[in-house]
């Protein structure tokens, strides 16, 4: 017997959905960003002693590169920074034009500056020998994250990091 008030539903059962909520969206931002404002400040030192290596690295391949130059050429080359120390060029002392070597860019933060002894002689650069020597000479490279010394050895002709 079936009974007449009684309806049949037809209303379909209800499922669950599947997803995240707009507070466990805000929830996972919130811990993100916080994360982020406590490694963020530890990680600009790193990047600018990461410049600064890489700026003494590429320093140092240039010296090298202007000691074999003159070697083999059998002439003077001088390693000569700019003005601001942000780009270092070849050329040939006394006037002779440039060596035909790209300019070696420092970078945006990090700066070159030759530190001679007193009574040096007041060239423009440092020169290296056709025997592949040159003047001993404190360079200085600089950036936000400090100063690097390194010296070049006369005998050798090469950048050797300085003790502090």
């Amino acid at each position: 017997m079936l009974d007449k008030n009684r309806t049949v539903s037809t209303a379909r059962p209800r499922t669950r959905q599947t997803g995240f909520t707009l507070l466990e969206l805000l929830v996972v931002i919130v811990i993100i960003v916080t994360s982020a404002a406590v490694i963020a400040p530890s990680l600009g030192p790193r990047a600018q002693q990461a410049q600064l290596d890489s700026g003494a690295a590429r320093l140092d391949s240039l010296v090298r590169h202007a000691r074999t130059r003159a070697v083999i050429e059998r002439r003077q080359v001088a390693l000569v920074p700019s003005a601001d120390g942000r780009r270092v060029h070849l050329t040939y002392p006394n006037g002779e034009g440039q060596v035909r070597t790209p300019p070696l860019d420092l970078g945006e933060a990090v700066r070159l500056r030759l530190a001679r002894a007193q009574g040096a002689n007041e060239q423009a650069g440092i020169i290296f020998h056709a025997d592949g020597t040159a003047d001993s000479i404190d360079i200085l490279i600089s950036s936000h994250a400090g100063v690097r010394r390194m010296v070049l050895e006369p005998a050798r002709g090469s950048l050797v990091l300085a003790e502090s």
